[in-house]
């Protein structure tokens, strides 16, 4: 009989021990859960935080590339002879059946006598516009057309465009020390151009 009970005490204590350490693992899951619900939200604060105030977008490496000349297919130009300078280059991608190109050209034009010396100025084409795909011909023409007088440069591939993440015309790209320091797209005024070169260039004398 003693040991009968002796049994019923033990399995009593035993099912005790069970249900209090179900106790102590629930508890520890509900902690557990609130330190993970914890950490997500300072990462999440510590993103935003790095995002606005420490990154600097448009600070990739800039894509390198051989480019012909439109007035001398034979002469190609290297980005390494114009991103290791020390001068920003600013890129333009268009193309010629572009309204806002063509829109934008008198503000190059402008940039180009005020920055000239300062910075180097290219103006890449080849691109496609609905049907039409400019040939190196139709850069020549739009360059005499316009009177501009800095390099305009044919990518046969028609990639190099996508390969600064671009998609829609004019679209630019400021390089210095062989990165991409700024980047924008459609018709920008000349103060706002401007206003970005004059961080980056040498003041005039």
């Amino acid at each position: 009989m003693a040991s009968k009970r002796r049994r019923k005490q033990q399995q009593k204590e035993g099912r005790e021990l069970e249900h209090r350490m179900d106790q102590r693992r629930e508890a520890f899951n509900d902690i557990a859960l609130k330190l993970a619900a914890t950490l997500v939200v300072l990462l999440i604060a510590a993103g935003a935080v790095w995002y606005l105030f420490y990154y600097e977008p448009g600070t990739d490496i800039a894509e390198p590339w051989r480019l012909q000349d439109s007035d001398n297919p034979d002469n190609y130009h290297e980005s390494a002879d114009y991103y290791e300078s020390d001068r920003p280059t600013l890129l333009e991608f268009f193309q010629t059946d572009c309204p806002h190109c063509n829109n934008q050209v008198p503000t190059m034009k402008d940039i180009h006598n005020d920055y000239i010396g300062r910075i180097d100025l290219l103006s890449i084409g080849g691109y496609r516009l609905g049907s039409s795909k400019d040939s190196l011909a139709d850069l020549r023409d739009f360059k005499s057309e316009h009177q501009a007088y800095w390099p305009h440069l044919y990518d046969s591939s028609g990639e190099l465009m996508s390969d600064y993440g671009f998609s829609s015309y004019p679209s630019f790209a400021l390089v210095v020390d062989e990165r991409v320091v700024w980047t924008g797209s459609g018709e920008i005024s000349y103060d706002r151009l401007a206003g970005v070169l004059d961080q980056y260039v040498e003041p005039e004398e």
